[in-house]
């Protein structure tokens, strides 16, 4: 909101210069986000106008009056209201649903809706152009003025924070003002010339001919106050925040009045805002008033009465705040304080304030005038020391930031699935995942059962993925799985990691010109072996596996400690045809626990070697069976290689039956020799790789290739 400088300050008796006054308030809750300086179109106006930030739960605020209010609290200064005549209104004519005097009669048609509408008539009104003291604080506060009919409705919803509408009664049949919800279908022209179609959800302003306005939001063309119009019908009305923000933002549009009535608007003002511009009218177009107002009102107003304890609020807050300065604080915001017992208060909550239900609230309201800059930083009952990750959750987060360092992205998904999601991977009736616990009331058919897998989840955003004609898909998850115990106990939670990858590496058109670049099998288990090195686990291996879901020859357990802790491997084709996944899939899913139970927390620091290191590739021709992989051949050459073998990888698989014989393969090595005593020379490293390939031999039956 535009706060004019020059304007508050009309309400707010306190000297201070617009930054400090911009200080308090931002401090105080009511953030103000910039200060401009105004110049009128004119040039004869000039003031500072402090552009303010206000919460959805402080309607209050979006007014001059309220602004004034709040901030005189934290100044501990004095504010005054405007002067208003309220004897302007005579005796206003009261009713619950309907009242009547001789010009007007209104009636609620929806009293949850509306439960409050207050008029009045007047006549013989001459429309001109606003005085410049008005024209130029709409201007300020950032509403361009049109006539002095207009203007003073708009003044007066900034002043007071009401908003007002007026309707050209002549247009008006009967002077009948009826609130009531719109029919499906019906239509309005609103003042900005647009056709409105409404619902049974929406509320209209009406005569007894049609439509007239959306209540709260904006009038409607047929009855618009015009520079002919001499006779007007003021609305001062209380409208659902509900109701006026769901049509709001169905249909579209925004106004001042909205944005303040979805803010809750004090339904115990329509009257004083309506005597507040009943004089403004009177003194800048003339005319008269005809009878007395009419105010329905279906509501129970009766304020909410709430306790303000002296300790608790102290013991919320860790302060020492005496009593009587909490009355003080409360009561310069516009609360009723009343003694009710030793320590305690009983507090009359206007109706400004209807975000204040509780008595927290109350102990924030203190918060704020006491000042929180004022309130002393302190250590809470006996805690001792501040909080902090445990072990587990620190080893969590390095594995989730690992599977992101491997690019993929992580999706968060149900822990619900049901039986149809393991019919659909093919796993058998005596699966270990089949012994799922039932949901005692199912949400859906799709989530009868908690998960005992990851899998199903990813394969489902995978598929949902490629519905959106995503086709790179790279996506992990780590949450728990659940697994069956006994009748009426708890099941067994254990926290797993899977990830998938589908598609090429390369979204873009260009990229895919040459090459796809797919993922593969290796490619995933690299991602695994990068997950375990990051939290610092040695001692994992693979094996060739099999699986329900996964490819023949394309799938390796992964082993710890001699146990299988996870599963990688190609998707089926059976299973990928299930999901309708154009691209072959790769996944991978591991019990997180066992990793972390070995991981190491702090890496240790090694000196980087001096020494350049010695590289020397092998290549061996072995039987072709399921024992002699690489590696169950690495291992072997780690055992021959010394203490001068700092590393050994696989980085070739040759099968030819022509030109290595029938039932033989070839595996290729990289091996790394370093010593930090020195550079090895070529005898020593000869000599070393002479010892590994002999005991290849002898072990493993494996010859050389030259």
């Amino acid at each position: 909101m535009r706060v004019p400088y020059s304007w508050l300050m009309e309400y707010l008796k306190a000297d201070l210069e617009p930054q400090e006054l911009a200080q308090v308030l931002t401090m105080g809750g009511l953030e103000v986000e910039e200060i401009v300086d105004f110049r009128s179109e004119d040039g004869e106006f000039a003031d500072t106008v402090l552009v303010t930030s206000v919460t959805s739960n402080r309607g209050d605020l979006l007014s001059m009056i309220g602004t004034a209010r709040h901030a005189a609290a934290l100044l501990g200064a004095e504010w005054e209201m405007p002067e208003i005549d309220m004897g302007l209104l005579g005796e206003p004519v009261s009713g619950q649903t309907e009242a009547a005097n001789d010009q007007m009669r209104i009636e609620l048609g929806n009293p949850r809706a509306c439960p409050r509408y207050s008029g009045l008539v007047m006549d013989e009104l001459t429309v001109a152009e606003s005085p410049d003291w008005l024209a130029y604080r709409l201007e300020a506060a950032g509403m361009r003025p049109i006539a002095n009919l207009v203007d003073c409705t708009n003044y007066v919803m900034l002043e007071l924070g009401q908003p007002l509408h007026g309707f050209d009664y002549n247009l008006l049949k009967d002077g009948h003002i009826i609130v009531r919800s719109a029919t499906e279908g019906e239509q309005i022209l609103t003042l900005d010339q647009q056709w409105r179609t409404l619902g049974e959800q929406d509320l209209l302003i009406t005569d007894p001919a049609g439509p007239t306005a959306i209540a709260g939001i904006m009038g409607g063309a047929d009855t618009e106050m015009t520079w002919e119009t001499t006779k007007v019908l003021l609305e001062s009305a209380h409208f659902d925040a509900t109701t006026i923000r769901k049509t709001a933002l169905r249909i579209g549009l925004s106004t001042e009045a909205n944005y303040r009535f979805e803010r809750i608007v004090d339904p115990q003002g329509t009257l004083r805002a309506l005597a507040r511009v009943a004089g403004l009218l009177l003194e800048t177009c003339g005319g008269t008033i005809l009878d007395e107002s009419v105010d329905v009102c279906a509501a129970d107003l009766t304020p909410l009465h709430l306790p303000l304890r002296v300790e608790k609020c102290n013991k919320v807050l860790g302060t020492e705040i005496p009593a009587q300065q909490m009355q003080e604080h409360l009561t310069a915001l516009g609360f009723e304080v009343e003694e009710d017992g030793p320590d305690t208060f009983r507090v009359t909550v206007p109706g400004f304030r209807p975000d204040v239900e509780r008595e927290i609230d109350l102990v924030e309201e203190v918060a704020i005038v006491h000042g929180y800059e004022n309130i002393p930083s302190t250590v809470p009952g006996k805690l001792t020391q501040s909080g902090q990750l445990t072990r587990n959750q620190k080893l969590e987060r390095r594995a989730r930031q690992a599977l992101r360092a491997a690019g993929l992205n992580e999706t968060i998904s149900y822990s619900m699935i049901s039986d149809r999601d393991l019919d659909r991977m093919r796993y058998p009736e005596d699966a270990p995942e089949r012994n799922m616990l039932p949901l005692a009331s199912p949400v859906s058919e799709e989530e009868t059962h908690m998960r005992t897998t990851l899998l199903p989840s990813l394969l489902e955003a995978a598929e949902h993925n490629q519905r959106q004609r995503v086709s790179s898909v790279r996506l992990y998850e780590i949450a728990n799985v659940f697994y069956r115990r006994g009748e009426g106990e708890l099941p067994e939670e254990r926290l797993h990691a899977a990830g998938l990858m589908m598609g090429p590496y390369w979204s873009s058109t260009w990229n895919l010109a040459e090459d796809r670049q797919s993922p593969d099998f290796y490619v995933m288990k690299g991602i695994v072996g990068q997950l375990v090195a990051a939290l610092g686990v040695e001692g994992v291996s693979y094996q060739a596996s099999a699986h329900s879901s996964l490819h023949s020859g394309q799938c390796a357990a992964v082993i710890l400690d001699g146990k299988q802790i996870g599963v990688i491997g190609e998707l089926s084709r059976d299973v990928q045809a299930e999901y309708d996944l154009e691209e072959p899939a790769y996944l991978f899913e591991l019990e997180l626990e066992p990793l972390m139970q070995q991981a190491c927390q702090y890496a240790e620091y090694e000196h980087l070697p001096r020494y350049p290191a010695a590289l020397r590739d092998i290549a061996v021709v072995i039987d072709n069976t399921p024992e002699n992989n690489a590696e169950a051949l690495r291992e072997v050459i780690v055992e021959a290689g010394g203490e001068h073998l700092a590393d050994v990888q696989v980085f070739d698989v040759f099968e030819d039956a022509e030109k290595l014989g029938e039932g033989k393969k070839q595996l290729a090595f990289n091996l790394t020799f370093r010593t930090p005593e020195g550079t090895l020379t070529d005898e020593q490293v000869d000599e070393q790789v002479a010892g590994i390939v002999s005991h290849l031999r002898e072990k493993l039956g494996a010859e050389l290739r030259s």
